[in-house]
């Protein structure tokens, strides 16, 4: 008899490295029921509308092979919506029942979209290539004065949006039941939130929006948010995180219904279901943006916002937008055509202004990659040369990670220059960076940049921007 899906899971799981579990997962590459269970538990467009399996008893029965192809074959009544709600739990209950354990529990994490492989999807396509669509996501492209410039063709206006810094995330609301994903297809549970509860009253629709939390600097919430995230998985799958409450207790004195009650969701679009399956809609912004406003204000929504927009003629109104929003002490903008459409990718339609200034810092420290960096140097620490400013940036080549890690004794106290979207300031009065990017070793300098220095060329920068205009 072959190896069951399960015996095949574990077999991934027990290996921490990840060359090891491709390796393996490669050897059962001409499995296809093993291919039709990863699929059902990573494709984003399967959807069980179960957080987890109902209770069950086990049966005991001996495994059969042709069990789990009709199992997998029979949960389409879930995932088509032809059972839902309570009959829907029955019929799960039941088929669980059926089936040998081995096979119950691969059920089981199909269900919670989980295989507990410690693999992703990127991975797992490597060996079933494009098994796994990718999540289709709208981003938007680098600074260009021309693609800026192209957006007021023939006298046509565009949007100017503060560029979120927070998590983002779709909202896909199917029938009032509400998943969060991130732009890689993961699933994002907060099911405590305030925000979920008003998402559940939305028609069916995807919204794409990013989470941050009232009252907390961006960078700050996206790391309790991440941390809210991981708990309710937990929770989704009966396992203790009394750890992680008291971690959140003691770093920032928020309980864990204070802490989800914060978060605040705010949209910038709107896609039908079908369109977000198709990757593309044609209705032009301008409309799907008004939608988003008719959403929010119908719903009487409190915890779920409209991004701010402003609508702007020229280039010059676009920079002068941008240049208040630095001063404000934002990221930056993004500027999209008023007109323009929605498709996965980066389309000319929309572009991004953000401040972008690079500093000379200390190595102070050396850390270890994981998973295929775990033999090398993957982030620096560094610091300016008053110390004052600590950070640990990243962006390593496979080149210079092998650099590093060779010449850690010589490199350490020297220079580097790195790239980042400015400074930031915790609660305790603390400095660091922006997004800090490696961009070279500075074997040409001896001194850092000390914080007055720093501040000084972040002023410098946004001034600057100023310049662009004209």
């Amino acid at each position: 008899m072959r190896k069951s899906i399960n015996d095949i899971f574990n077999l991934i799981a027990a290996e921490p490295g990840t060359n090891k579990k491709m390796e393996i997962l490669g050897w059962y590459k001409e499995n296809p029921i093993l291919k039709q269970a990863l699929y059902l538990a990573n494709s984003p467009r399967i959807k069980f509308y179960m957080k987890q399996a109902p209770v069950y008893t086990p049966s005991g029965a001996a495994r059969d092979e042709k069990d789990m192809p009709a199992a997998l074959k029979s949960l389409e009544k879930l995932y088509k919506r032809e059972l839902t709600g309570h009959a829907a739990a029955d019929f799960l209950k039941k088929l669980l029942e059926s089936l040998s354990f081995d096979d119950a529990t691969v059920i089981e994490r199909i269900i919670e979209k989980d295989c507990k492989i410690g693999m992703g999807t990127t991975n797992i396509n490597k060996i079933f290539p494009k098994l796994i669509e990718n999540t289709p996501y709208m981003g938007a492209k680098a600074f260009d004065k021309d693609l800026v410039k192209a957006l007021f063709k023939d006298g046509k206006k565009a949007f100017s949006q503060i560029k979120m810094d927070g998590r983002y995330c779709n909202a896909i609301v199917n029938n009032g039941n509400v998943d969060l994903e991130s732009r890689e297809g993961e699933s994002n549970p907060l099911e405590d939130a305030p925000f979920m509860e008003e998402l559940k009253k939305y028609p069916n629709c995807v919204l794409n929006g990013e989470l941050t939390m009232d009252g907390y600097k961006r960078y700050v919430s996206n790391g309790i948010i991440a941390s809210l995230i991981v708990m309710n998985k937990k929770k989704l799958a009966g396992e203790d995180y009394s750890k992680e409450v008291k971690k959140l207790s003691k770093e920032h004195g928020l309980t864990y219904n204070q802490a989800v009650s914060l978060i605040r969701y705010t949209v910038w679009d709107v896609i039908t279901l079908e369109e977000y399956e198709a990757n593309e809609s044609k209705v032009p912004y301008f409309k799907r943006l008004k939608a988003v406003e008719r959403l929010i204000s119908s719903n009487n929504s409190k915890m779920i916002t409209l991004i701010y927009s402003r609508e702007v003629s020229t280039y010059q109104e676009a920079i002068q937008h941008f240049q208040e929003v630095l001063a404000a002490g934002e990221e930056g903008t993004i500027v999209k055509a008023i007109d323009g459409e929605w498709k996965d990718g980066k389309p000319n339609w929309q572009v991004k202004l953000k401040l972008e200034m690079h500093v000379d810092l200390r190595i102070t420290g050396f850390q270890y990659g994981t998973g295929k960096n775990e033999k090398v140097i993957s982030t620096l620490h560094c610091e300016s040369e008053c110390g004052k400013l600590k950070t640990s940036p990243t962006g390593l080549t496979e080149k210079m990670m092998k650099y590093i890690t060779d010449n850690q004794a010589s490199l350490k106290g020297t220079i580097m220059e790195c790239k980042c979207s400015g400074m930031s300031q915790n609660s305790l009065g603390e400095y660091s960076l922006l997004h800090p990017q490696f961009s070279e070793l500075r074997a040409d300098k001896t001194t850092a940049d000390d914080l007055e220095a720093i501040k000084k060329i972040e002023e410098m920068e946004k001034g600057l921007t100023s310049a662009i205009a004209k």
